[in-house]
């Protein structure tokens, strides 16, 4: 779909999409996930990730986005002993730490890579300050990896984002103007490009909405 409004959004350097999306969007909805106690917690929250899923996508996933994230560790302050004291971990765990983290972005960067078409928005605004104490400057880039026509795993994307374990994957559908973000077990954003689509979807995904939420998208719904 050529004309698709959030293909454009996700190709513009001027869409940040940084967390938290729903408060950072316009046109965006917020659902719960988890609910209930127990092991059944995260058995709903994996369910109901799902049954939004199939409501925005029943015609499958256009694209994927997901940011990948670059630090200048020579600007590091990691292996200063205050660092090291407040984060309570030796030299040695903070140094497999970060390689650990390092090598599973790299890898998803570039299975994805070899795998779907792809582009990348580089250089895009992060979190506050250019600076962090313990990793130094960073910069981020947004890598889109399209589908067509190839399937994407996307119950083991959620999967993964439900757990924690995974790399803030977005899923795209240039049909529906939309963006579904699962931020973890407690719940995901979906962002639309469009006021008319949110309104489209708003019923469909109500009885998911998260209630400290609702009063808010009601007032979305009605602008």
């Amino acid at each position: 779909m050529e004309n698709s409004k959030i293909e454009q959004l996700i190709r513009d350097k001027e869409f940040s999409y940084l967390q938290p999306y729903f408060y950072n969007n316009r046109y965006a909805l917020r659902c719960e996930l988890g609910v209930g106690e127990g092991d059944q917690y995260m058995i709903n929250a994996k369910n109901r990730a799902m049954e939004i899923f199939n409501i925005l996508f029943a015609d499958g996933i256009d694209a994927i986005i997901f940011n990948y994230w670059i630090f200048d560790y020579s600007d590091s302050g990691c292996a200063e002993k205050i660092a090291l004291e407040e984060l309570e971990i030796t030299v040695e765990e903070s140094i497999h730490n970060t390689l650990e983290s390092e090598a599973d972005n790299l890898r998803f960067l570039l299975e994805m890579q070899a795998e779907y078409r792809h582009f990348s928005v580089r250089d895009l605004e992060t979190y506050g300050d250019f600076d962090d104490e313990y990793i130094g400057k960073q910069r981020r880039n947004r890598i889109i990896c399209y589908s067509d026509g190839k399937a994407f795993d996307y119950s083991g994307l959620i999967d993964q984002e439900i757990s924690g374990n995974g790399h803030n994957v977005g899923l795209v559908s240039f049909q529906n103007e939309c963006i579904f973000s699962v931020y973890d077990d407690r719940g995901c954003d979906i962002v639309f490009a469009t006021h008319e689509k949110m309104k489209k979807f708003y019923h469909l995904l109500e009885p998911y909405f998260l209630s400290y939420d609702a009063e808010e998208m009601k007032n979305r719904f009605n602008q």
